[in-house]
């Protein structure tokens, strides 16, 4: 019998620690498409790899007063409705 794996991924907002230290993104995401930039050379090809679901949540949020973060842009994957897709 065979069996299949869903593999999903889904790029976070910064910590503090990482804002701190004004880490830049190297992640890109369209679709299903995740592509990684090298942080050492940000000019060079980005690896590109393909998952069956690509969440990401990094930017366009609105942080509510009780610290949820909401969407306020489409592409935005808040872990809420991640969790029913």
């Amino acid at each position: 019998m065979s069996e299949t794996v869903k593999v999903a991924v889904r790029v976070r907002p910064f910590n503090s620690r990482e804002s701190n230290r004004k880490a830049a993104v190297i992640i890109g995401m369209t679709g299903n498409s995740t592509s990684i930039k090298n942080p050492e050379n940000l000019s060079a090809e980005p690896k590109k790899f393909a998952f069956d679901y690509s969440y990401w949540s990094h930017d366009g949020y609105k942080e509510e007063a009780d610290g949820y973060l909401s969407p306020s842009a489409a592409n935005y994957a808040d872990q809420v409705l991640t969790c029913y897709r």
